[in-house]
């Protein structure tokens, strides 16, 4: 057997032991609510234990199709470098700055994209996905009915060679000097809040995020503690499969990461975050989402006022009002935070939080 089948063997072995523990965790299922609005509570017991859950069939095959259509129609105005502002077709790029690149320049359009940031402003399907009423619900039962944002974008893992993403945990603000989280067990205390998937591809453990279940629980940088490197497989870690219109919800604290994909289907997945209030405003960190992407070199410390979060905390409701114009059938979910701004949706205020040098990913919120 030659170096690269022993591999691709134990790989297969890997996935295959991953997918079993995946499936005896107990925390995927449909979004179930009891009679008060609220995620039944063996579904928040298993989000706190594992720190991730997968919802089921969450989205419509109506919604899926959008977002598929609308992110290909982006994923084809992409520019060909990373400075660039024309297209391979040689239109002007809609959205100069948003995207992600390869650094490898045999990938060739639209491949060479690994992310967009903040979909909200280039999709009405992103911005339709980011008010449905039973995710909001689900958020309101984790991080308490007054919520707030964290940030936006869009995950795409070319067939045959998207990149991995190393492992590492996201929340850097709310832990003991121990490591232990300040997030209790029971849901109580502050939180780094958490990033929900949404998907319209296939995910597969070639392609998809890897969770360590029960990560949360410890911070891995305590004492000059780090990340492993994503070349380890680590034992115990699981795939969060997930299939078109399912959402994943990850606690920001896990240990998570991702695969080189060198499957033959691509991973495209939708990142919406949300915040407890409480633990977001008067927070002293280190922000490194509020900028057009994410870079090494893009980072500013902060602290955050109630201003800064009720400003950002707007898009819930224009969300939610540009949801109820697009299905005006459904009940839109009641928001109860509060927020700075007018809530009523238009071309006007699509404008307005858009505009250069002020656009509302300027108050995006780390933790």
């Amino acid at each position: 057997m030659t170096d690269n089948a022993t591999q691709d063997t134990a790989w297969q072995a890997y996935c295959e032991a991953g997918c079993e523990r995946a499936m005896g965790l107990g925390n995927r299922g449909p979004m179930r609510f009891d009679a008060n609005g609220r995620l039944e509570q063996d579904i928040l017991d298993a989000y706190f234990r594992t720190g991730f859950y997968v919802f089921e069939g969450v989205l419509a095959e109506e919604e899926v199709a959008q977002l598929r259509a609308e992110f290909d129609q982006v994923l084809d105005n992409a520019p060909l470098t990373p400075d660039g502002d024309v297209d391979q077709h040689g239109r002007r790029v809609n959205f100069p700055g948003y995207y992600t690149l390869s650094t490898k320049p045999s990938k060739a359009p639209p491949a060479h994209v690994g992310m967009v940031s903040h979909p909200l402003l280039m999709m009405d399907s992103a911005l339709n996905v980011y008010a449905h009423p039973d995710i909001l619900r689900m958020v309101a039962s984790i991080n308490g009915p007054d919520f707030v944002p964290f940030h936006e974008a869009v995950f795409h893992k070319a067939a045959g060679h998207g990149a991995p993403t190393p492992w590492h945990q996201d929340g850097r603000t709310h832990w003991r000097e121990d490591g232990s989280p300040l997030l209790g067990l029971d849901g109580r205390g502050k939180s780094h809040g958490f990033n929900m998937s949404v998907s319209w591809s296939h995910c597969t453990p070639d392609n998809c995020l890897w969770v360590m279940p029960g990560s949360h629980r410890r911070w891995l940088l305590t004492d000059d503690g780090e990340f492993p490197p994503i070349t380890e497989r680590l034992e115990g870690a699981v795939p969060m499969l997930l299939e078109p219109g399912d959402c994943g919800v990850v606690n920001r604290s896990s240990l998570h990461g991702s695969y080189p994909n060198q499957s033959a289907e691509r991973r495209v997945t939708m990142v919406l975050g949300y915040h407890n209030r409480a633990s977001a405003i008067g927070a002293e960190t280190t922000n490194v989402h509020a900028f057009k992407c994410p870079a090494p070199d893009r980072v500013k410390s902060i602290k955050y006022s109630e201003d800064y979060v009720l400003r950002r905390t707007r898009m819930i409701p224009l969300a939610i009002d540009a949801r109820r114009q697009r299905y005006p059938d459904e009940t839109p979910f009641d928001y109860q935070g509060d927020y700075i701004g007018d809530p009523a949706w238009n071309e006007q205020v699509r404008a307005e939080v858009g505009r250069e040098g002020d656009e509302y990913w300027q108050r995006d919120i780390t933790l």
